[in-house]
């Protein structure tokens, strides 16, 4: 199987809309160069946050260990993320871990110096 993102709807946020992006098949992209890890570290930029969802927006950096090129997306953060310290503009370090439906959240986030 071959995941292509196109730049244009990576880049653009508003193309996501409020969706949650399903990541079973990105795990799966490891197929016969390994198994993709269920969690990772990486480094973005906040675009946009909603604490009442419970959802970032952010541009982050390649995650190789989830097979993730850079991109733009939404991400939900687990119950517990404080997100009222973080907004739009804030360059942070998250982590992501796959829950049992297959979607990535945010599990620790912080701001960058």
């Amino acid at each position: 199987m071959v995941l292509s993102v196109s730049p244009a709807i990576a880049a653009d946020p508003a193309s996501h809309g409020e969706a949650m992006m399903d990541h079973s098949s990105m795990s799966d992209h490891a197929g016969m160069h390994g198994q993709a890890s269920m969690a990772a570290s990486g480094q973005g930029l906040i675009n946009s946050v909603d604490p009442s969802q419970g959802v970032v927006n952010i541009t982050h950096e390649p995650m190789p260990a989830l097979n993730w090129p850079e991109m733009t997306m939404d991400l939900p953060v687990v119950e517990g993320v404080d997100l009222e310290s973080i907004q739009a503009g804030d360059a942070v370090r998250f982590r992501v871990e796959l829950g049992a439906d297959q979607v990535y959240r945010i599990t620790e986030i912080e701001t960058m110096p």
